[in-house]
């Protein structure tokens, strides 16, 4: 018999990929579906972090046996203008669903995706490990850690099969524009589509640490298979690369290197994200990023021609 996941968010970028990282891999998946999601079968169910007893009536009807919490308010100037509504949907939303499955499936595994956020300003060179300080220095960031303690804290002191997720950035097919790999996506798709070569750039010297959203997901999948509760667990490349690496790349798959023109709107000052480090998924889960980048780029600008 099948083991029943319910994933929330599976509406979303991340969820999208999930829902078939797990259905590949033998779970009988139930999609729960944020606001913009309408369902179109018996196993995507509406979902609502607002409504405690819309949660409790889905986990009781369903009785997963694991659950992948995705759904999450993750666009980072929403939570800097509504930070109420922002600590509604990720901090006690969060404790809505942990609560109903302890009601109601105590026995569930549950995988509570934070970010790495949490961690904050870190000092250059330093390596992340799961025990470190968590000091966000953003609005998101304190959501996410206040989920990540809560999450946690009912693992530790209300004997939940409850960890943590916290992955850096992840870029694949289907993420919004808005973010950069994306945008810079869709504007080859332009140049090799006839539109003149050029395009306005933030900094492109500030580093990220991407890792294809593919490689995380399967990660989450082998955190709820393998993990031990109570524990946190980062995910991400463990190399940092300027944004300009990104640029690069969409010009090496298509040929065509843009004129590119500093934006002051765009413009940032250059930073650098922690290294994290992944030792702990890698001894307990065996897991290990597999995707290389010139692979992400080329998914993603294939979506865009």
């Amino acid at each position: 018999m099948k083991k029943r996941i319910l994933i929330t968010g599976a509406n979303g970028f991340v969820g999208k990929h999930a829902v078939r990282e797990f259905t590949d891999h033998g779970w009988e998946v139930f999609e729960g579906l944020g606001p913009s999601g309408t369902p179109q079968h018996d196993h995507q169910v509406p979902f609502n972090l607002l409504h405690y007893e819309i949660i409790r009536f889905l986990v009781h009807q369903i009785k997963p046996d694991a659950c992948l919490h995705l759904a999450g308010q993750a666009h980072i100037p929403f939570c800097q203008e509504d930070p109420v509504t922002a600590s509604d949907i990720n901090v006690t939303g969060t404790v809505r669903l942990l609560e109903a499955f302890r009601r109601h499936r105590n026995q569930a595994r549950i995988l509570v995706v934070t970010s790495a956020e949490v961690y904050g300003h870190v000092p250059a060179g330093a390596r992340v490990t799961e025990e470190h300080p968590l000091t966000p220095t953003t609005l998101y960031g304190i959501t996410k850690q206040a989920a990540d303690e809560a999450a946690l804290a009912f693992a530790k002191q209300l004997g939940l099969p409850v960890m943590t997720a916290r992955p850096w950035n992840h870029i694949g097919p289907g993420q919004h524009p808005r973010f950069v790999a994306s945008a810079f996506a869709r504007q080859f798709a332009a140049f090799k589509n006839g539109a003149p070569p050029a395009m306005n750039v933030g900094n492109l010297d500030s580093q990220r640490d991407f890792t294809d959203v593919r490689d995380i997901v399967r990660g989450y999948r082998l955190i709820l298979e393998k993990g031990t509760p109570g524990n946190a667990y980062n995910l991400s490349s463990s190399t940092l690369l300027p944004i300009r690496a990104l640029l690069e790349g969409f010009a090496a798959c298509t040929g065509i290197t843009p004129e590119t023109r500093i934006d002051p709107a765009l413009f940032r000052p250059t930073d650098s994200t922690p290294l994290l480090s992944t030792e702990k998924i890698r001894t307990q889960c065996g897991w290990a990023p597999e995707r290389p980048l010139e692979d992400s780029l080329r998914d993603i600008l294939d979506e865009h021609l």
